[in-house]
């Protein structure tokens, strides 16, 4: 049980990083401990929370749960512990009981407190800042409304930094592979897939493999060396998106 203790520490220690907002979270819960008197709220704010926490911090518990779903999941408890709901909460409780004279003074500390807790989003390599509505890569919107019709599926292959997306912006676009290559704990491959990550694509396989798949598409980067040329086998070059080749078989028909 100590080993699943210590698993279960690590994954709050990650998800929490810093551990700024989390000291928060733990002051707002002691504030409203202290002071909350309806029941209700205590209830929702207060006790469902901790119960939550408890929950999730209890080894055999853990161990049941990473049994049946191994280690990527179990994180996910925490998104019913509600952060943000009783941090507001708190927040407005605090103002309302500190009187008017001191409320702007208060409300600008506390923003200050939350300003200096975090750091910009933008800073992690897992966001950036959007391109478009749609809030994915402006290149996969141009190559889909190149390669989409309105009265047929169509079936194309992605290099994988696209897979996440495609099927976002446009369903109509089918795949011979999606996000579950990209998991290696699932244990999904695909040979189309390994040859498409290639350091250097061989053009034949590929197409060869895309058309034995139905993919009337060929989505690659060009930054890439490419060994051969799609056009001598079968596929014609549409166009060149954004540093990527966009290659169509026209006399290939697929069916879903």
């Amino acid at each position: 049980m100590l080993e699943k203790w210590n698993w279960v520490v690590s994954i709050y220690r990650d998800y929490v990083g810093a551990g700024m907002l989390a000291a928060l979270f733990l002051t707002a819960l002691l504030y409203l401990f202290v002071t909350e008197k309806n029941k209700n709220t205590r209830i929702l704010f207060l006790y469902m929370p901790v119960l939550t926490l408890l929950i999730f911090f209890f080894p055999p518990f853990a161990a049941i749960v990473y049994a049946f779903t191994g280690e990527e999941i179990y994180y996910r408890l925490l998104w019913l512990v509600p952060v943000t709901p009783v941090l507001a909460y708190s927040a407005v409780k605090i103002l309302m009981d500190c009187g008017k004279k001191k409320r702007l003074w208060v409300g600008a500390a506390m923003m200050g407190i939350l300003l200096l807790s975090g750091k910009p989003v933008y800073k992690s390599p897992y966001f950036s800042s959007a391109e478009n509505y749609y809030h994915v890569p402006q290149t996969v919107v141009e190559i889909c409304d190149m390669i989409s019709q309105e009265e047929h599926y169509v079936k194309a292959v992605f290099p994988a930094e696209f897979l996440t997306y495609v099927r976002q912006y446009d369903t109509r676009i089918w795949m011979p592979y999606g996000r579950e290559i990209l998991v290696p704990r699932w244990g999904f491959q695909y040979d189309l897939y390994e040859l498409m990550e290639a350091p250097c694509p061989d053009a034949e396989r590929i197409a060869s493999e895309a058309r034995d798949q139905g993919c009337q598409y060929i989505i690659i980067s060009e930054r890439k060396p490419l060994s051969g040329s799609f056009t001598d086998y079968g596929y014609e070059l549409l166009a060149n998106v954004g540093g990527y080749g966009v290659y169509w078989d026209p006399d290939l028909v697929w069916y879903p």
